[in-house]
């Protein structure tokens, strides 16, 4: 994949998710994160049914820890994992 290119799955996204950043330099792998925080936080139902198809909870478990969420998109995510135990 070259660098101009997208992670074709981010260009199905909601372009209300990039109103801030252009949706064609997004790379999933590199912004995966980023991915994940914003559509938890802003994302639709959706956007969270695409970004979990690929993202997987094991690296959704991974980046927990690192992820800057509300308690709302927290309590969501940690129920998506398997529970408060998923940390």
């Amino acid at each position: 994949m070259t660098p101009d290119l997208p992670t074709p799955w981010v260009m199905q996204l909601s372009e209300t998710l990039f109103w801030d950043v252009d949706q064609t330099k997004v790379d999933a792998n590199e912004h995966r994160k980023w991915l994940l925080e914003r559509v938890l936080e802003r994302g639709f139902w959706n956007d969270w049914i695409l970004v979990s198809t690929f993202i997987s909870r094991e690296q959704m478990v991974a980046l927990l820890p690192k992820l800057r969420l509300q308690p709302r998109e927290a309590a969501f995510l940690r129920a998506y994992l398997g529970g408060p135990d998923a940390q």
